[in-house]
């Protein structure tokens, strides 16, 4: 196996990289610092157990209704059995933005601005919501559905039960950034002002209450109780905590101009072309798997297995840790 160094947490150090503008009334700006990881090596590897011919480029992805639903833009949506790794639907017209939650799967449809729900029990869509200009990312939390408009620079908040948008906040001016929007305990977090700033919405006002100036912030997860941001063609994630942002570095893990992809939970997941890899807390098994540099990764999924949509073969790659499948 390839091994490539994985980096783990250590000691954080107070450099401060960038100042961001003066915030707006009742929104508190925060500063983003420096950090210092230790490097240690891998301890187990991946196995690739399957590869899935999904006949599309797959653009997000989510496990729910014990299926792997698998957007495919213009293609469709596929519905995927975990049990034979087979498609056992196709759901037309195609969406993006995968979701899951109250029953029902979430995608879009950018050609009509308009969110989708689907009835797993049917595979057939059952609504179709109105949201705003170019809608590019889903979020399930506290209670609603919400939705990045990249053109109008808003989301859109959604009530699963009336299938109406009950409020519309807006994020400022640039577009948001495709697809990073993400719920957390904390709030609504999305990329915005061309992918150059983090904004967290408060749920209880439906407002943004801080933002923090990243960079070519491009992708979002949660995992170890904090929010990471990946960022563009960078060495380094930033890791947000409790309000407080710090810059990670992921040395021999450099990202494409879309970043890494990243997914959360008790652990951190990464993939970039090249490598995909878990990060845990010092004294955490370690855990990657190298694949072709010219491959194009996106996205990650962790449920049961690693699920990771590689765009140049049009293929999902299921993924178990060599000594013990299913690690989350």
């Amino acid at each position: 196996m390839h091994r490539v160094p994985l980096l783990l947490i250590g000691a954080l150090a107070t450099v401060l990289l960038v100042v961001a503008p003066a915030a707006a009334e009742g929104v508190r700006e925060e500063k983003l610092r420096d950090a210092s990881w230790t490097v240690a090596r891998p301890e187990a590897g991946l196995r690739l157990l399957v590869t899935i011919d999904v006949g599309g480029v797959p653009s997000s992805m989510v496990m729910a209704a014990g299926s792997l639903w698998v957007s495919l833009g213009v293609d469709g949506i596929a519905r995927i059995d975990p049990a034979s790794n087979q498609i056992v639907a196709r759901i037309r017209p195609g969406g993006v933005g995968l979701a899951a939650g109250f029953g029902s799967i979430w995608a879009i449809d950018v050609f009509f601005d308009e969110l989708l729900r689907i009835d797993p029990e049917t595979n057939r869509i059952t609504d179709r919501i109105p949201v705003g200009g170019l809608p590019s990312g889903i979020a399930i939390g506290h209670g609603s559905v919400w939705v990045a408009n990249q053109l109008d620079s808003t989301v859109s908040r959604v009530s699963p039960t009336s299938g109406e948008t009950i409020a519309t906040i807006d994020v400022g001016g640039g577009a948001v950034w495709p697809g990073a929007i993400l719920s957390s305990p904390a709030g609504i977090w999305v990329v915005a002002e061309d992918g150059m700033v983090v904004k967290r919405i408060r749920p209880e006002t439906a407002a943004v209450d801080l933002r923090i100036s990243i960079p070519y912030a491009r992708t979002l997860a949660a995992a170890l109780g904090s929010v990471w941001v990946g960022v563009a063609n960078s060495s380094s994630l930033v890791r947000i905590r409790q309000g407080t942002a710090v810059r990670v570095a992921t040395a021999g893990r450099r990202a494409n101009g879309y970043g890494p992809q990243l997914a959360g939970g008790r652990s951190l997941w990464l993939a970039v072309p090249g490598s995909v890899a878990r990060a845990r807390p010092l004294h955490g098994r370690q855990l990657d798997l190298p694949l072709p540099a010219s491959r194009y990764p996106s996205p990650i999924l962790v449920a049961g297995d690693v699920w990771v949509a590689d765009q140049t073969t049009e293929r999902i790659l299921r993924l178990a840790d060599a000594g013990r499948a299913g690690t989350p």
